[in-house]
């Protein structure tokens, strides 16, 4: 099963909402299999190697970066799901990481 991290300052609201939009979308889209949480920023330097996908809502810290670099964690900007402004972006850049992983 792929997993995607939604990630903001404390996990609750924003997150959350880019959440329930990423699962709308791949149900919209027939995909199943994909994991969709939300976790804090205080928190995702632990919990980030245990998924495959990153949402951002705040631009991913150096040492954030790091990680997704060396683990391999496509990062994805989740501003652009929030907003719904150039969302169609982020949702193909998903739609590319999750087909990576097949």
């Amino acid at each position: 099963m792929a997993s995607i991290v939604v990630a903001c300052g404390s996990g609750v609201a924003t997150s959350e909402t880019v959440v329930g939009d990423i699962q709308s979308f791949l149900e919209k889209h027939n995909i199943t299999g994909v994991d969709v949480e939300a976790t804090d920023f205080k928190q995702l330097a632990d919990v980030l190697p245990k998924y495959d996908l990153y949402v951002w809502i705040a631009k991913p810290t150096k040492e954030i970066q790091d990680i997704c670099d060396s683990q391999g964690i496509l990062d994805v900007n989740g501003v652009n799901i929030l907003t719904g402004a150039n969302d169609e972006d982020s949702y193909k850049k998903i739609l590319w990481g999750l087909s990576r992983l097949k």
